[in-house]
């Protein structure tokens, strides 16, 4: 049949002896599915398509005049549509109270299907007057249209060749937002919530990357990269862009616009994606090359490659059937590659790794673990002499620490302004909303958080304290990391008072610095409030 799962050559991508800390454990490699494409590209997605916690693999196979879509069930072919015209993009969106769908992007058209068949065709509008033919579907993507708790359901990005991106409703099919862009898209990311702060990375052939943001109305494609060497692919895991070009380089940025780091590797990039695991704290960029190697970046570094017979063309990665944290590859040769992240694996151990000096520019000046200074190795030496005297030293720094802590507490509670209290300039551009709800022992606490101005925010702490009462706190403080203009956000905490003798809780928001000191913190407050809870009878 074509399936193996015994295959011990590793340049093969088949089963090989799994070692103590392997990144990758190999679930299986077939060649039966016969996924290969008449124009040797294949289109990957997962997707629960039926609700019933299995996701299937979604192939979509790009023809030049016929293509085909393929959905697996685990390894099995569940079913195969044939579209009649050249396909280029597909996705899967979500609707309220109805399985997901599945949108494929050919021509001028939009193939719509539901429950594994055909639901409806939608045909993209002219581009205006002075366009006398419909604009042909050059890219594709869903992206939430609210907060799950409001809404599960997806809006459709359609980027045309008319140079422009258009926003449906995949429920009515009406265009919400028609965006001119200065060339045609051909890539398409977006992280967020429509209604929120969804943000849409724009790729071009040769106007750059430019950069869409649905809190700031009218929506207007800004600049994000001017134009370099032309894009191959560009993956967006919500906080950073990697942006893969033909010149053998791999650059990441914020949503700012500032490069991080930049890799160089020896040979032609085909395709690459994130890899998040959020129970193993992992996040890893996969790079497919055209020597036939995977390779898998930390920050920059290499920590893994994978060798196979034939290049790897497409790849995605998330939970596939029931299992998560599963890549799938298919190679040129159309051969189904599918492999599960380690749950046990460690990054911490990969002490040993070497960086590939002429593939990570940024490796020849950050090594992978710190080196040990002489201050390091005398305080080590002076644990070992006197323990005792050295656990003093560090009560005594604990105990200054609690003491600058408690002065800066002590000065909040004499403070006898309002209940949202702002400090320093920076408080202007905040606004902190605390709400308490419930009665009896148990309460919620919402927290609203706006960014009121139109700069960007970032390295925010939510602290919180107990002043008066044995009130017992979910949890006692809160990051945010970015907060756009305009922006909000929630948060949720649980409250819990055993005595029912209430009690009074303080909210303190932070602005984050880089210490100058290993004794010094660490910013300086922005806004903060107070909350009192009255006695329970």
């Amino acid at each position: 049949m074509g399936r193996t799962c015994h295959d011990n050559n590793p340049k093969h991508g088949g089963i090989r002896q799994m070692s103590r800390n392997q990144l990758w454990l190999d679930a299986c490699r077939n060649s039966s599915v016969n996924l290969k494409s008449e124009c040797g590209v294949v289109l990957l997605d997962v997707e629960d398509l039926a609700k019933d916690g299995i996701n299937r693999l979604l192939a979509l196979l790009v023809g030049h005049e016929l293509s085909h879509l393929k959905i697996f069930n685990g390894m099995e072919l569940q079913c195969e549509i044939s579209l009649p015209e050249m396909a280029v993009a597909i996705c899967t969106f979500s609707i309220d109270g109805s399985p997901p769908g599945i949108a494929v992007g050919a021509g001028s058209s939009l193939y719509i299907y539901k429950n594994f068949k055909p639901y409806y065709k939608y045909n993209v509008p002219h581009g205006g007057p002075n366009y006398a033919e419909q604009a042909e579907i050059t890219q594709l993507a869903a992206l939430s249209r609210s907060t799950p708790d409001v809404s599960c359901s997806s809006l459709l990005l359609v980027g045309t060749g008319h140079n422009s991106l258009l926003i449906i409703d995949p429920q009515t099919f009406n265009a919400i937002s028609r965006i001119e862009l200065p060339d045609v898209p051909t890539s398409i990311k977006s992280s967020g919530y429509y209604d929120t702060e969804a943000v849409i990375l724009i790729g071009t052939p040769e106007a750059g990357v430019f950069i869409l943001r649905s809190d700031q109305k009218p929506i207007q494609a800004k600049p994000f990269l001017p134009p370099r060497s032309p894009i191959v692919e560009i993956a967006f895991n919500g906080t950073t862009v990697a942006i893969a070009t033909s010149d053998h380089t791999i650059r990441y940025y914020t949503l700012q616009g500032q490069e991080l780091r930049k890799i160089a590797v020896d040979t032609f990039i085909l395709t690459i994606t994130w890899i998040q695991s959020t129970n193993q704290e992992l996040c890893l960029l996969a790079v497919s090359l055209a020597n036939g190697q995977v390779h898998f970046y930390r920050q920059g570094i290499l920590v893994e490659q994978l060798h196979f017979k034939t290049y790897i063309i497409s790849m995605t990665f998330g939970r596939y059937g029931r299992e998560d944290g599963t890549l799938v590859m298919v190679s040129k040769d159309g051969e189904l590659f599918v492999k599960i992240l380690n749950r046990g694996y460690k990054m911490a151990q990969q002490t040993d790794l070497k960086s590939n000096k002429s593939s990570v520019s940024i490796c020849k000046k950050k090594a992978l673990g710190p080196a040990k200074t002489k201050l390091f190795v005398d305080q080590t030496m002076r644990e070992k002499e006197d323990p005792a005297k050295m656990y003093q030293l560090f009560q005594e720094g604990m105990c200054r620490l609690h003491l600058r802590a408690l002065r800066d507490w002590l000065n909040l509670s004499s403070s006898t302004k309002a209940d949202v209290e702002q400090f320093a300039e920076e408080s202007r551009c905040l606004h902190l909303v605390a709400k308490l709800l419930g009665s009896g022992s148990r309460f919620m606490l919402h927290l609203l958080l706006q960014n009121i101005s139109d700069q960007v925010i970032d390295s925010l702490t939510i602290m919180l304290q107990v002043n008066d009462g044995k009130l017992v706190l979910e949890r006692s403080s809160a990051k945010i990391s970015l907060m756009l203009p305009t922006a909000q956000h929630w948060i949720k905490i649980n409250v819990k008072d055993p005595t029912n003798q209430g009690g009074e809780v303080s909210v303190i928001v932070r602005k984050d610095m880089e210490p100058d000191c290993e004794l010094t913190v660490w910013g300086s407050i922005v806004c903060a409030a107070k909350i009192n809870i009255s006695p329970t009878i």
